[in-house]
């Protein structure tokens, strides 16, 4: 187990918002070393998702989060710009039943904030399954392409990275500041600490993949907003991951620790699972077919498992903040929300780090 270098910062949590909260800092030039859990960076929640850069369009709930992905998204493009991907059709629909937000709402919402769309509808969507469809200007990003990013950048930046290592406070008492960015994990390193603890609610998610019919090529669809689905390609080929709002996930809890079933304990961030021992494929499938009439053709590829952690009780708005706290005199804690906003949250984090290193000067 590595322990921290007398003074400087120790930043835990080789997801996006730590690996560019230690990029930041150390191009300020302040010793930095990173710490993560897994065998490589990205490798959890940062490695396994949809891979939309969003916009906002996801969010017509959630106005803030909407902003925060609006105003984010060019500033990513301009930090991880080799990693995005300009070569897919995307478009989201408004289910014709059972959605909380109306077509006319929706457009409202993306005219309001200034997002623009083109009514229009990929043709692999059933007609009359929705009520409004249009195209829109958003991205997608490679997770391998921004892997190699991040470690090219975390090289430049001349900080010490350490995998396989899983610190507690104590190995880090030689640090001036802690930056605790562990998402699914941040109350694990605050220990017993209650002042800086809180609820969390935990999702043990499944991100299938599957080879969908060469028409389904090039296309991300959103179905919303509700209980609804969406697929998206992965990367520059021909897979594409699935996502739905119900089926994705496997358990859920409210706590200070994700309580992960037996069965996908040795399945959570190992990539991509061929014949995973558990999975809702078959529920993802058959979702799909209600709003993509040939969805059934789908060849399941395998399937990624990992947590997504957000705030408990917002299932009105289905708002994804990202909250970076100091909670303590040495401890920051980012609790990340859309990946988007990671650059804007390591701006945070260093001007909270400088404060804190003021005070000791």
């Amino acid at each position: 187990m590595s322990t921290a270098r007398s003074g400087g910062v120790a930043v835990v949590g080789g997801g996006i918002f730590g690996t560019t909260t230690a990029v930041e800092l150390s191009r300020r030039g302040h010793a930095v070393q990173l710490y993560e859990r897994e065998t490589d960076l990205l490798q959890a929640a940062s490695g396994i998702n949809q891979y939309r850069l969003h916009r906002g369009y996801h969010y017509p709930r959630s106005r803030k989060t909407a902003t925060d992905c609006r105003d984010s998204e060019m500033v990513f493009r301009a930090a991880f710009g080799p990693a995005v991907l300009n070569d897919s059709e995307h478009y989201y629909a408004v289910a014709a039943h059972d959605s909380l937000t109306t077509a006319d709402d929706y457009l409202a919402f993306c005219q309001d904030l200034r997002l623009e769309v083109e009514t229009a509808r990929p043709d692999v969507l059933a007609p009359t399954s929705v009520a409004t469809s249009v195209r829109v200007r958003e991205h997608l990003f490679d997770p391998d392409v921004l892997r190699k990013l991040v470690w090219d950048q975390l090289r430049d930046a001349g900080v010490d990275v350490h995998l396989g290592s899983e610190v507690e406070m104590a190995d880090l008492a030689a640090a001036d500041v802690v930056v605790n960015a562990t998402y699914a994990g941040i109350n694990r390193l605050l220990g017993d600490d209650p002042e800086g603890r809180r609820s969390y609610q935990f999702e043990v998610c499944e991100k299938p993949v599957v080879q969908l019919p060469p028409q389904f090529s090039g296309k991300s669809v959103v179905v919303m907003d509700g209980p609804f689905m969406c697929f998206d390609p992965l990367g520059s080929g021909d897979r594409h991951v699935l996502g739905h709002v119900v089926h994705a996930i496997h358990s859920t809890n409210i706590g200070l620790r994700p309580e992960v079933p037996e069965a996908i304990v040795p399945l959570l961030n190992r990539g991509i699972v061929e014949r995973p021992p558990v999975s809702h494929i078959d529920r993802f499938i058959e979702a799909g077919r209600k709003f993509f009439p040939e969805f059934d053709q789908a060849v399941h590829l395998g399937s990624m498992f990992t947590v997504r952690t957000v705030l408990p009780g917002v299932e009105g708005t289905d708002a994804r903040p990202t909250l970076v706290r100091r909670v303590s005199e040495r401890m920051i804690t980012v609790f990340s929300g859309k990946i988007a906003t990671c650059v804007g949250a390591a701006a945070e984090v260093a001007a909270l780090v400088e404060e804190r290193l003021s005070e000791i000067a």
